[in-house]
């Protein structure tokens, strides 16, 4: 008598006419890669003084040298960028910085989705890789209006360098996490904490508890700062305009929107756009 055949899960719902049939072996999560700017910028002078952005940066020093001292959990870490290799400082890393002559330098700004912008501030030095030089050299002959492609290699090859501690820093509850995702989903909504509560399960008093928990604030202030960051990536990374800006991102109005980034990130959206770091 011959063996039952063992059964196969289908990938595909009942019902459909797709025939995809078989095991899953590997399912890894997705990630949320958006490269904002890619640039190769030559100064003069580059002074910042406490500089604190809601994206990933790239850099990559191709003449002289400068100073950078950026705010770790616990400590100032300083480090000199030097040509022939590359650095990676996290989102919400607080900078300053300052050349004593001629300093260029390629930068790309990016971003990861909250779970992987969410790691510890720092500066990461990495290895300049034969990868990343041609990507370097294949950008600096790029042709005007050229989608610069070599961009994710740079990016991918300086990510997959960093200490696997980054990732792992802030660990959330799922249902802190289930919350967050439904936040972001609904960015440009007006939304209250009884409509994010019930998309994680849990009470608005629960949420509250688990948000000041794992990450010090309130789901409210959370949202706030969700906002704040998109609409700072709009208005550095865009020419969408400050009313439109806050519309998408959930601010009832441009008033609103700018007395929100004058107490939280003390700056203006207007002056906040002007800058070029």
């Amino acid at each position: 008598m011959s063996e039952p055949e063992m059964a196969v899960i289908s990938l595909v719902p009942e019902g459909e006419k797709h025939q995809v049939v078989g095991e899953r072996k590997v399912i890894l999560p997705g990630i949320n890669l958006e490269i904002w700017t890619t640039r190769m910028i030559a100064l003069s002078r580059w002074e910042l003084h406490g500089l604190n952005d809601p994206f990933w940066r790239l850099y990559i020093p191709v003449k002289g040298g400068a100073k950078i001292t950026v705010d770790g959990d616990q400590d100032r870490i300083e480090s000199t960028l030097r040509v022939g290799e590359a650095y990676i400082i996290p989102p919400h890393t607080t900078m300053f910085s300052e050349t004593s002559g001629e300093f260029a330098k390629w930068y790309v700004h990016f971003t990861l989705g909250h779970r992987g912008d969410r790691v510890s501030p720092g500066i990461f030095p990495v290895e300049m890789t034969g990868v990343m030089e041609a990507a370097v050299k294949n950008l600096s002959n790029l042709e005007a209006g050229a989608y610069p492609w070599a961009s994710l290699n740079l990016v991918g090859e300086a990510l997959k360098q960093l200490p696997g501690s980054v990732w792992s820093f802030r660990k959330l509850d799922h249902r802190v996490e289930t919350a967050i995702e439904f936040m972001h989903v609904n960015l440009g909504r007006k939304l209250v904490a009884r409509e994010v509560a019930a998309a994680a399960g849990v009470s608005v008093r629960n949420l509250n508890h688990l948000f000041q928990h794992h990450l010090g604030k309130s789901p409210m202030n959370v949202l706030l700062d969700f906002r704040l960051n998109q609409a700072c990536r709009l208005l550095r990374h865009s020419n969408i305009s400050i009313d439109q800006i806050a519309e998408d991102c959930g601010f009832p109005n441009r008033y609103y929107f700018s007395r929100m980034m004058k107490q939280v990130r003390s700056t203006s959206p207007a002056a906040y756009r002007k800058a070029e770091f």
